[in-house]
């Protein structure tokens, strides 16, 4: 699904970092019990995921030709 709109091998492996660490380092600082925590580090993480790939998706689509 993820190659028909553009993203190629380096632009998943780099979702899959950014949504890690996003989750982990919210998950750690935030505030409450661990059944607290590992929720919201886990929404923060999609919805950084999300956001990771509508903005790659634009910028691959709307980038110059010589980038």
């Amino acid at each position: 699904m993820l190659d028909r709109i553009g993203l190629d091998r380096t632009d998943r492996r780099n979702l899959l970092v950014v949504m890690g660490v996003v989750g982990a380092v919210t998950a750690v600082v935030s505030e409450g019990t661990l059944g607290v925590r590992l929720p919201v580090g886990l929404i923060a993480g999609l919805i950084s995921g999300a956001v990771f790939v509508v903005s790659t998706v634009v910028i691959n689509r709307y980038k110059p030709a010589h980038w």
